[in-house]
């Protein structure tokens, strides 16, 4: 334990140093490390959260494909510290809706040195490792450049979260199954009669022993507000076993990790969110609490005995736009329940939700009485190249405009009614920054106008990419309109 703690201060200080190297320190995010670095006694004492705090949008990282994407990046590209700070830049924008922002540090590996578990990719040999896509391959390279410099992506992320003012949060995969050579573990090698596909069987004592020590690890080593524990990916935990059987075992690990979470709570003096995205049926049939208690899970008892802060409904992979809310909310009084949102559909040949749809999908669950949107994958448009539609994080969490129908697919709007009139420098997050621009638009490139910031105006590109270029780049085309 000793070690671990020790480990975690001397990332957050190595991490400091070197961020002073590369970007002015502000006071808050100086203030959060100065605090790690003290005795607990030092901390002043902190306000406890409320189950009521306000979450219109919670944006879920995976932890993973933002490691070696950027905007305007054209297939895997080296990442720095700047690039993790952008991460969240782009989601806090002025009139943005986001309030909590989640990282997702494992997948059966974690995503950091690691003293319980297995950090990705350590398990393979040379020659597993060359046999890698281009995208493993880079971040591999990225990680290991950030950690043997003392650099924890992670924390970067975690802190200029929580200086943006957002809420900041750890997601836990609890049984990821997607089964790669560079997601092995060693418990998994080691362990054969624990196995359950590429995911692990919760039958046993010894793997929810296991999976706890990870998650008390990953809480004990960043400055996290929480925790979520997200048992949506995968699905499936009991190759055997009762109904209750299955219950009464999930239940006494979801209880553990709450009183592990009230103890190092009150050793920050603060409150420590626990947050559960609930298991779906892989789509076969919308997540229902029929099909989760058959699982093992039992969201309604976690609320009832105050384990959980809140909880979010979500589909497997793919969208599901009549995603079945008032059960849950008839269910469930205690927490707040909120609404995912996957980020693309069903075999879909046009790749990830555009604005529109992301819309579609917030005012059904809006209607459906959620309390808040909760959005998952949404910046993997960058794996083809592509930009999230970063402008309707300031519509998804406001429920009055949404169910006024504003958005209506059948009200015309104008498209691609201007073109960049030369080759432009343009910035994604912001008019003009101290910092190298994200990309070039080509001369003659058709754009979307947004809105306009001064002798800025944001545009949208055809191939998807929303940026801020000079107001003299842009000219207007003609107009085209379309009931898109």
């Amino acid at each position: 334990m000793l070690e671990t703690q020790f480990l975690s201060l001397r990332i957050h200080y190595l991490t400091l140093i070197l961020a002073l190297g590369t970007c002015p320190l502000l006071h808050a995010e100086k203030k959060l490390n100065q605090q790690k670095c003290t005795s607990p006694n030092a901390v002043a004492p902190v306000k406890q959260d409320t189950p009521s705090r306000r979450r219109r949008v919670v944006y879920n990282f995976d932890g993973d494909s933002c490691m070696w994407t950027r905007a305007g990046g054209n297939g895997p590209v080296a990442t720095d510290i700047d690039d993790m700070k952008t991460l969240i830049k782009e989601i806090a924008f002025e009139g943005s809706q986001v309030d909590t922002m989640l990282v997702c540090i494992n997948a059966q590996v974690m995503y950091y040195p690691t003293k319980v578990g297995t950090m990705r990719g350590t398990q393979c040999s040379p020659e597993q490792r060359e046999k890698w896509s281009a995208n493993e391959k880079q971040r591999f390279t990225n990680m290991k450049r950030f950690f043997d410099n003392g650099i924890d992506p992670y924390a970067i992320m975690l802190a200029e979260a929580k200086r943006r003012g957002l809420e900041a949060l750890l997601t836990f995969r609890m049984n990821d199954a997607h089964g790669n050579d560079f997601l092995r573990t060693k418990f998994w090698i080691d362990h054969p009669k624990y196995r359950l596909g590429g995911g692990l069987d919760f039958a046993h004592d010894e793997v929810r022993d296991y999976v706890f020590h990870l998650i008390q690890e990953a809480v004990q080593r960043y400055d996290c507000d929480g925790i979520e524990l997200d048992f949506n990916r995968f699905p499936t935990f009991f190759k055997n076993g009762t109904t209750e059987e299955r219950v009464k075992k999930m239940n006494a690990l979801v209880k553990r990790v709450h009183v592990m979470l009230d103890e190092e709570g009150k050793k920050r003096q603060r409150h420590l969110v626990l947050a559960v995205r609930i298991p779906s049926n892989y789509g076969k049939t919308p997540p229902s609490y029929e099909t989760s208690r058959k699982i093992g899970c039992d969201p309604a008892a976690w609320a009832k005995n105050g384990w959980i802060d809140f909880l979010t409904v979500s589909e497997f992979l793919y969208v599901r736009y009549d995603l079945p809310i008032a059960p849950w909310k008839k269910l469930i009084t205690e927490v707040p329940i909120y609404g995912g949102i996957e980020c693309i559909e069903a075999r879909s040949k046009t790749g990830n939700l555009t604005a529109q749809q992301y819309l579609r999908a917030a005012r059904n669950r809006w209607k459906n009485g959620v309390d808040g949107i909760y959005i998952f994958n949404f910046f993997t448009a960058r794996e083809h190249n592509a930009e999230p539609p970063f402008e309707v994080l300031s519509e998804l969490g406001d429920r009055v405009l949404l169910l006024k129908n504003k958005h209506d697919k059948k009200k015309p709007v104008l498209k691609f009614s201007h073109v960049i009139k030369f080759e432009i420098e343009y910035y994604t997050t912001g008019p003009q920054q101290g910092r190298p621009a994200d990309g070039k638009f080509p001369a003659g490139t058709k754009v979307s106008i947004v809105k306009k910031a001064g002798s800025y105006v944001l545009v949208q590109s055809e191939k998807g990419v929303s940026a801020y270029v000079s107001t003299d780049a842009v000219k207007l085309k003609k107009k085209t309109v379309s009931s898109d």
